[in-house]
């Protein structure tokens, strides 16, 4: 099957089934409303604090859920009416402190740009290439190392990058991205205060900080696993493809059932980045239907942990290698 054969194919899936839409967004917003409810009672009654910890920890996954599905609002997925996606995305955009048009061209860049080594800096993660990293400076070399270090990329820079950097417009925001950004922000504010006078500012953040913080590190990770692994095609723009940087700088995530769930079938990247326009309920039914999308090698759900220690591209090899192999390569050239 040639590129067009398959694209004609994905677009048969690229249509929104209003019920199903709506039977997604009531469930994920109930079990998101019913789990704070709940919390909200047990500190009333005098419940342990560890607990209701412990509740909001594993409300997460559901907040991840609810960005999946204002993800799929950004890219107008979700409904065949744009204006039903702008008003859910708005709205979700408060909830998850996301601005939806500043976010929606932002990750519309990325989709444009996705494995385009010329055009790398816009909703991506930061990636040098190895001959890029031998050339710079001490101070840069030191920024970066600490950027993607670990601790750095999935515990501290999640909560940075939801709470406080998605405060602000992005690079290159137009007027409406601005005003998006300033009326999500009042929003939140508002939506804060109004939760602080009802149940306590202690209580509020007992309930909500545990649950968005992992949230983020969770949302981090996947997008990060999405583009960064050993395999994965980077190119220049003369010999960029994007068809390929679909298939082949997109990943296939493996993960279990349950977790595919919360996750809305994202690890399906390499089929949403051919078709973007396909909603999260329909990744996996377009998997298991078309045989040439079960052709890329999967990321197995634990090994691709593995992927959190490669950090620097090698046009050599044309692979993503880590730090000490790319010491171990340049010594040996």
């Amino acid at each position: 099957m040639n590129q067009s054969e398959l694209l004609k194919k994905l677009h048969a899936y690229a249509v929104p089934d209003t019920g199903r839409s709506v039977l997604q967004s009531i469930v994920t917003l109930g079990i998101f409303a019913t789990s704070i409810i709940f919390m909200i009672l047990l500190l009333q009654h005098g419940a342990s604090p560890w607990l209701v910890v412990l509740i909001s920890l594993l409300t997460a996954p559901i907040f991840v859920r609810l960005f999946i599905i204002f993800h799929d609002c950004c890219h107008t997925s979700f409904f065949r009416s744009r204006r039903a996606c702008a008003m859910l995305g708005h709205i979700l955009g408060v909830i998850t402190l996301t601005s939806y048009s500043d976010w929606q061209r932002t990750h519309g860049i990325h989709h444009g740009s996705v494995a385009n080594l010329d055009k790398r800096g816009m909703g991506d993660v930061w990636l040098m290439t190895v001959a890029e990293y031998n050339k710079a400076g001490r101070w840069e070399k030191l920024c970066y190392r600490l950027y993607r270090h670990p601790l750095v990329m999935f515990f501290i820079s999640p909560p940075f990058l939801f709470f406080i950097m998605n405060r602000l417009p992005s690079k290159g925001f137009r007027r409406k991205d601005l005003t998006s950004v300033i009326l999500t922000d009042v929003m939140i504010v508002l939506m804060i205060l109004t939760f602080c006078l009802i149940i306590g500012w202690r209580e509020y953040l007992l309930i909500m900080l545990p649950m968005m913080s992992a949230a983020s590190l969770i949302g981090v990770w996947l997008f990060y696993v999405q583009h960064q692994f050993r395999n994965v095609y980077w190119a220049h723009s003369s010999d960029w493809d994007r068809f390929r940087a679909a298939m082949e700088g997109s990943s296939l995530y493996m993960m279990p059932a349950v977790l595919r769930w919360f996750a809305g079938n994202i690890g399906f990247h390499h089929i949403h980045h051919l078709a973007p326009r396909i909603p999260n309920y329909r990744l996996k039914e377009c998997y298991d239907a078309i045989p040439e999308l079960q052709q890329i090698r999967p990321i197995p759900f634990l090994s691709g942990l593995g992927n959190i220690f490669l950090g620097l591209w090698d046009e050599n090899s044309r692979k993503l290698v880590s730090f000490s192999e790319a010491r171990r390569l340049t010594t040996s050239s």
